[in-house]
């Protein structure tokens, strides 16, 4: 009986160093998490203030030939799109699509009853484009600030 007493006695404190030891041998040193990594904005070469030169055609003929500063922004929106803010110095911005060094915009409502689309290309710091609606064609190209 004697013997079971200090079996007994020592058993929980033996089993606790055990499980300690155990526990100790087991733990897996936590894995350094990797630095996230954040790619580039494809669309940064666009992004910035423009000097363009923007002619207007009506029916045909030059009609006007305008220069001033274009604003190209992203706008917080998805990866393809960006803004032309104050295209034809409106004030006013309006939405592209773009696709590598190309970009398109969609048709969209630029004044009253009035929409146009269009397209165009950056190449280096070089921007061309063309837009049209109704009787209108504006024709741009410009350089970055």
């Amino acid at each position: 009986m004697c013997i079971t007493k200090r079996f007994l006695g020592r058993g929980p404190v033996a089993a606790l160093v055990v499980a300690v030891l155990i526990a100790a041998c087991n733990k897996e040193e936590a894995a350094a998490e990797p630095a996230p990594t954040s790619t580039p904005d494809p669309r940064s070469p666009f992004l910035g203030n423009w000097n363009v030169t923007d002619s207007l055609w009506i029916d045909g003929a030059l009609a006007e030939v305008r220069t001033y500063v274009l604003p190209i922004t992203t706008g917080g929106t998805a990866a393809d799109t960006l803004f032309f803010n104050n295209l034809w110095n409106d004030g006013a911005p309006y939405r592209a699509l773009m696709s590598g060094d190309a970009f398109s915009f969609p048709s969209q409502q630029v004044s009253g009853p009035y929409y146009m689309s269009g397209n165009g290309i950056r190449n280096g710091t070089q921007l061309f484009y063309q837009t049209s609606g109704d009787l209108f064609v504006h024709r741009g190209h410009g350089l970055k600030q």
